[in-house]
C-alpha cells in the first residue's frame, strides 16, 4: 500500500525553458490542501532570480510572460526559492501533485536542490511522504471513465489533454494560463471534477501509486494489463494492453512491457542486438528500412504508473481504445510458447546494452550530472555541515570528498553565498560563467538564434516587447562577461 498522507501539496513552475538539467525555475506556486482538496494554509507564490550562467528560453518566455528583468526586480535567489520550496514539499505526510510533474516539475526540483546540497530524493518518500500526478488521473480517466467530463478536441476529433484546454471545457475558470499560481488553482478545481465524477477510479489511482502497491498488482496473475502512459498517444487515449516481461536487471524499478496490439513476431528468435535496435527505431527509420518498430517500453514502477489486470478486454473498452482484439489474443499466444527464460535472457542481454550517447551528453556540467550516482553519506553529512555553517553565520566547512560534482557545487555555492570568502576561486567562476554562456544551444550562440528565428515571424506586440526585453538581458550578459 501507499504511505498515508494527511494533505496534498499542489504545486507548479515556470521555468526558462525545458531542460530540467540546465534550465532554471523562474516561478513556483504552492497550495496545500486536505484529502478532500480544501485549502488548508495561504498559497505560497515566489519568484526567482536567474544566475548570469543561464540565459531564458526566448519561446519559454513567451509563453509565460515573465521577462528576466522582472525575475531579477521582483524574484529571490534560488538558494532561498529552493530552501522554501524543500520545506514545503518535505513537511511529513505530504503527497506532492500537479499536472505532470512527474515528468516535468520534480525533475526541476530535484536539479535545483542537487545545486544547493539538498537531498535531491528524499523529500519524495521520507517521513511518509508520496507523490502523485493529475496528469495520470486525467489519462486514465480518458481511458477508463471518460463519462462525466467534458474532453476537449481537435479537428480530427482527438482529446486534447492540456490543462487550460480542459480547465475551459469543464466552465472552469483558465485565463491566465501559464502562471504558477493560476496553473495550481485549475489542478486542484480539475481534480474535484474527476474525484466527483469517478470516485472510485480516484481512490484506485490514489492507493496504487506507490511502486509496492504497483508490483503487487503486476504479479496477481491476470491474463493482461491495461497500461495508461502518454506513449501510446491521444488517438488511442493514452492506453493499451500490455504483458509485462520482465524486470530491468540494472534498475529493479523499472519493467519491461510488450503493446498486445502491435506486430511482436520478432520476440520469438531476434539477438538482444536486433530486439534493442528495433525497440529503438523512429517511426521515420522503420518506415525508410520497410521494419516494425518493437513496441516494447519500460516502465517506472515508482512514477505512479496505471496498471489494471484484466483477462479480457470489453467491446467498448476495445472500441475507445482502437484495440484488435484478436491481435490482442494471438501476442498473449505467441508469448506464452516462448519458452520463458530463455526470452527472459535476451531481453535481460538487451537492456543491459549500453546506449549511444549525444555528444552533448559526454560534456555535460556538475550541475547537470545528477543521475551520474547516488551522493555517499560521507557526502551528505559535508553537505548538511555547509547548511549549518551558512545558517548560524560560522565558518565555511573544508571541502573534503572524492566527488568532483560535490567539489565544485560547493565552490560554486561559497562565491554566490560569500564571495568575500570566496576571493581565490573568483578568477575560476567567471571562466565558468562564460564558458556556460558559449555553450551552442543554450548559450548565446542557440538564444540568438532563435530571437532571430523568432522575429522573422509574426509577432504581437507584447511578444516583440518581451523578446526585446530578453535580448536586452542577454546582451547585457555578453557585455559584462566580455563573451
Amino acid at each position: 500500500m501507499a504511505a498515508a498522507s494527511n494533505s496534498f501539496y499542489w504545486y507548479d513552475l515556470e521555468t526558462t525553458g525545458l531542460l530540467s538539467r540546465w534550465d532554471r525555475i523562474t516561478q513556483f506556486a504552492g497550495q496545500r490542501t486536505d484529502m478532500d482538496l480544501n485549502p488548508t494554509d495561504d498559497p505560497f507564490v515566489t519568484y526567482v532570480r536567474l544566475p548570469p550562467e543561464v540565459l531564458p528560453d526566448p519561446e519559454s518566455t513567451f509563453i509565460t510572460g515573465i521577462t528576466p528583468q522582472r525575475l531579477q526586480a521582483e524574484g529571490i535567489s534560488e538558494w532561498e526559492a529552493i530552501n522554501q520550496i524543500h520545506s514545503q514539499l518535505g513537511q511529513p505526510s505530504t503527497c506532492t501533485i500537479g499536472y505532470n510533474n512527474l515528468s516535468f516539475d520534480d525533475e526541476f526540483v530535484r536539479f535545483s536542490l542537487f545545486r544547493n546540497l539538498l537531498p535531491p530524493y528524499k523529500r519524495e518518500f521520507n517521513r511518509g511522504n508520496s507523490r502523485f500526478d493529475l496528469y495520470t488521473v486525467v489519462k486514465a480517466a480518458a481511458a477508463m471513465r471518460p463519462d462525466g467530463i467534458e474532453w476537449p478536441t481537435n479537428e480530427e476529433g482527438v482529446i486534447s489533454p492540456t490543462l487550460s484546454a480542459l480547465a475551459h471545457a469543464n466552465g472552469i475558470d483558465s485565463s491566465g494560463a501559464h502562471d504558477a499560481y493560476t496553473d495550481v488553482q485549475m489542478s486542484i478545481a480539475v481534480a474535484r471534477l474527476i474525484k466527483q465524477a469517478e470516485p472510485r477510479m480516484w481512490a484506485y489511482l490514489f492507493d496504487h501509486r506507490s511502486r509496492q502497491a504497483i508490483e503487487k498488482v503486476l504479479y496477481d496473475g491476470s491474463r493482461f494489463y491495461l497500461h495508461v502512459g502518454s506513449v501510446y498517444g491521444a488517438k488511442r487515449r493514452f492506453a493499451a494492453p500490455v504483458r509485462v516481461l520482465t524486470t530491468n536487471p540494472g534498475i529493479r524499478t523499472r519493467v519491461l512491457v510488450a503493446d498486445l496490439t502491435a506486430d511482436l513476431s520478432m520476440l520469438e528468435s531476434a539477438t538482444p542486438q536486433e530486439l534493442n535496435q528495433a525497440r529503438f527505431m523512429s517511426k521515420e527509420e522503420a518506415e525508410a528500412s520497410e521494419r516494425t518498430r518493437l513496441a516494447l517500453n519500460e516502465v517506472a514502477t515508482n512514477k505512479c504508473p496505471v496498471f489494471v489486470g484484466l483477462d479480457e478486454l470489453g467491446d467498448t473498452l476495445a472500441d475507445r481504445l482502437q484495440v484488435d482484439v484478436d491481435t490482442l489474443n494471438h501476442n498473449i499466444e505467441l508469448i506464452e510458447r516462448i519458452e520463458p527464460k530463455e526470452l527472459e535472457s535476451r531481453l535481460h542481454q538487451m537492456m543491459q546494452i549500453p546506449p549511444e550517447r549525444s555528444e552533448s551528453d559526454t560534456s555535460l556540467d556538475v550541475s547537470e550530472r545528477l543521475y551520474d550516482g547516488f551522493i555517499d553519506r560521507n557526502d551528505e553529512q559535508l553537505c548538511q555541515s555547509i547548511h549549518r555553517a551558512i545558517k548560524q553565520g560560522t565558518p565555511w566547512p573544508d571541502t573534503v570528498t572524492d566527488d568532483d560534482r560535490i567539489r565544485e557545487l560547493v565552490n560554486r555555492l561559497k562565491y554566490v553565498l560569500r564571495p568575500d570568502d570566496a576571493l581565490d576561486i573568483s578568477e575560476k567562476h567567471r571562466e565558468f560563467v562564460k564558458s556556460m554562456l558559449k555553450r551552442e544551444s543554450t548559450g548565446l550562440p542557440g538564444r540568438r538564434a532563435r530571437i532571430n528565428e523568432l522575429r522573422d515571424g509574426q509577432l504581437t506586440a507584447e511578444q516583440a516587447q518581451i523578446l526585446k526585453d530578453v535580448e536586452t538581458y542577454i546582451d547585457n550578459i555578453a557585455k559584462e562577461y566580455d563573451v
